[in-house]
């Protein structure tokens, strides 16, 4: 990995991207092991190269994939003239045929690239062990961690907050958001974050408590959608009693919703390559002089 990588690397860190590497070449290549190339959401090959354009058409396509799925894929690229390529030059599944005239193959590591999923932690209080464990233990499981207290930061964020505006308050999209703030303006809170795509939103509360705070969304016009989606009392029933088991309770449900809905876009996709394949199957065989048109890069 050389310097313009690892800067390039740095540049994109809040986006998700794909990695392609050459991990080992066979025959006559112009890609060469260590080769990288650096994939875009939108696919873009945004650094590096793998040789050529023969190659990386096709490997953009499966970098996308890999970007949905969040799944890595080795995949074995056939360089080949047109007349082995004619009739089997394809890109499904894990064998890549490209009309080209180098005539080796090369094996290619695709890995995704996802910036740390954002805890948000709202709190209202000082030293509070609840936020404190929220803040560290999520950071130690792989959070980036965001806190924001009007009282100062109660743990150890990468990013401390203390505005009271709630109009400059801006959140990352699929954000993990916890509200510890004992009731001191939950609903215009609320109401600001009903604005923004979260992927979790849950509220430390008692039943009574979260059953008044919902009907003063309601008066304030939130959507019943969002008053739905939020987790009150936030946590997993886990018959915890100290502060510090709560939070470990709060980030355990944050932990199954995202890895439940990870799994069932993971399963969709699936369907949807299934789907693909089958349909590709079905479809009639190209006439030779329509191969290149279909296939070429």
């Amino acid at each position: 990995m050389d310097d313009l990588f690892l800067s390039k690397m740095e540049e994109l860190k809040h986006t998700k991207l794909a990695i392609a590497t050459i991990s080992r070449t066979f025959g006559s290549t112009l890609g060469k092991a260590g080769f990288k190339m650096i994939i875009s959401e939108q696919g873009e090959i945004v650094y590096g190269t793998l040789g050529g354009g023969c190659p990386e058409g096709p490997i953009v396509r499966v970098g996308l994939d890999v970007i949905k799925t969040q799944t890595p894929r080795v995949v074995r690229v056939y360089l080949e003239d047109a007349k082995t390529a004619l009739g089997k030059i394809t890109e499904e599944g894990d064998e890549i045929h490209v009309e080209t005239n180098c005539g080796g193959n090369m094996e290619i590591l695709i890995e995704p690239y996802s910036p740390r999923p954002v805890l948000m932690v709202f709190g209202d209080t000082f030293n509070s062990p609840l936020e404190r464990n929220l803040v560290n233990v999520g950071k130690e499981i792989g959070f980036k961690t965001i806190e924001h207290n009007p009282l100062g930061a109660c743990g150890q964020p990468e990013l401390s907050m203390t505005s009271l505006d709630l109009d400059s308050i801006k959140v990352p999209e699929g954000a993990y958001v916890v509200l510890v703030t004992r009731g001191v303006n939950d609903a215009p809170l609320l109401k600001h974050l009903s604005k923004f795509k979260l992927g979790y939103i849950g509220m430390v509360a008692s039943e009574r408590r979260w059953a008044a705070t919902k009907k003063e969304l309601y008066e304030l016009g939130v959507s019943k959608e969002f008053i739905e989606s939020v987790h009150a009392p936030a946590g997993l029933k886990i018959n915890s009693i100290l502060l510090e088991e709560i939070a470990i309770s709060i980030l355990a449900e944050i932990i199954s919703v995202r890895r439940t809905r990870m799994k069932a876009e993971e399963q969709e996709e699936a369907i949807k390559r299934s789907a693909q394949v089958a349909g590709t199957a079905n479809s009639p065989t190209p006439r030779p002089q329509e191969i290149s048109k279909v296939v070429k890069v």
